[in-house]
């Protein structure tokens, strides 16, 4: 492979690994496009056969035949990645030829071999297989358009910024108290006794939609302030120093096209969306544990007016997509009700408490700086490249 070929790569792999896969070109993001995707499919495999592995664990009559398979199948396509991973940093013909083997094979186990897990031999496996082949075909796709890379640069800033969150929770102890307060109200209770399942979800939706929009509309204002104001006011050659760009003469700054705002726009709100999920998942931990140590079942029954499974019985135990857990449905329901709420108010807030932007989000505009100073002077390069 000519030098040329090799800092070409180096570029490729600097972006993708920043999250910028759109600045590249289609071709670029073709290829190893199967090898590429196969981690995400190996992921979504092995968590679909835990989770099943769990829910027939935890089941009245487990089927531990149907465990053992789950749990094999679980362990094989967990450490799919790892061997993928290990095949590319190689870099040799022989590495790139098992990967791409070891690619298909993990397409094959989930395709074809996790149906006939999952049902047994029999015509629903033979059903369920082109919904496992869709899944494929669009985590495929989802790979083209650069998601994994995207997913994978938010959380590595998130969990380098982790600190960020746990400065802002401390100073979220007021709204905690509030929540608190409204945690125990027989209304909410009720409220969510009388919410399926279902129902439950969509509030969640609905309310993370809330999020969405308002976290898209605040980083769309910062990135366009970053192009216009904070990008004059410094040296590219400062900034991509020790990147496989540093000694590129940059070029002017140009517009960003639609699908780079896209994308400048959507690491940006991945990263924050993280944090949000973890301080609402650290509340929901903290909810269901108060609900299990605070409130009675004979409370339970009495806030929510919902009935025990048998006379003289706790209320009913909860469920976890399927899995049995020793939590009455109403706690848990109630516990994510008002984390979520919780959630929201966090996202909110998080615009405009300055410690948080401090510790947060300008660490965050400054890394995208990075990014979008390589994004000219690799736009740059390529027409000087063309035009010879």
């Amino acid at each position: 492979m000519s030098g040329q070929a090799v800092t070409s790569r180096a570029i490729h792999e600097w972006f993708l690994h920043r999250g910028l896969p759109l600045v590249l070109t289609r071709r670029v993001r073709s290829r190893a496009l199967v090898a590429r995707s196969a981690p995400a499919v190996a992921g979504v495999g092995a968590l679909t056969a835990a989770t099943l592995l769990l829910a027939e664990w935890t089941g009245d009559d487990p089927d531990y035949g149907a465990v053992l398979r789950l749990a094999v199948i679980a362990a094989v396509l967990a450490a799919a990645p790892v061997a993928l991973e290990v095949l590319h940093q190689r870099s040799t013909a022989a590495s790139r030829v098992g990967r791409r083997t070891t690619a298909l094979a993990v397409m094959a186990i989930f395709v074809l071999v996790m149906p006939v897990v999952v049902s047994g031999w029999s015509a629903a496996a033979l059903a369920e297989a082109p919904a496992f082949l869709l899944v494929s075909l669009l985590t495929i796709w989802l790979t083209y358009l650069g998601l994994g890379s995207i997913a994978l640069w938010a959380f590595r800033f998130a969990w380098v910024q982790l600190g960020a969150l746990g400065t802002l929770m401390s100073r979220a102890l007021p709204l905690l108290m509030l929540t608190v307060v409204v945690y125990f109200t027989g209304e909410l209770w009720q409220l969510s006794a009388r919410m399926t399942r279902q129902r439950l979800w969509q509030t969640i939706g609905f309310l993370a939609l809330v999020a969405l929009v308002f976290m898209v509309a605040t980083i769309r204002d910062e990135v366009r302030a970053l192009r216009q104001d904070r990008s004059r006011q410094s040296d590219p050659a400062a900034l991509l120093a020790g990147t496989p760009l540093a000694g590129a003469r940059p070029g002017a700054t140009t517009p960003l096209s639609l699908p780079e705002q896209v994308n400048v726009v959507a690491v940006m709100v991945v990263a924050q969306a993280i944090q949000v999920v973890l301080f609402t998942t650290g509340l929901f931990a903290f909810f269901l544990a108060l609900g299990i140590i605070a409130v009675p079942d004979e409370v339970t029954v009495v806030w929510s007016g919902e009935t025990t499974c048998a006379v003289g019985e706790p209320p009913c135990a909860g469920t976890w997509f399927g899995v049995h857990v020793p939590v009455p449905q109403t706690v848990v329901h109630t516990s994510l009700f008002v984390a979520v709420l919780s959630g929201l108010y966090f996202t909110v807030s998080t615009s405009v408490d300055p410690l948080y932007r401090q510790r947060f989000f300008e660490p965050l505009i400054a890394d995208v700086a990075v990014s979008l100073a390589g994004r000219d002077a690799y736009l740059a390069t390529e027409v000087r490249s063309a035009s010879r």
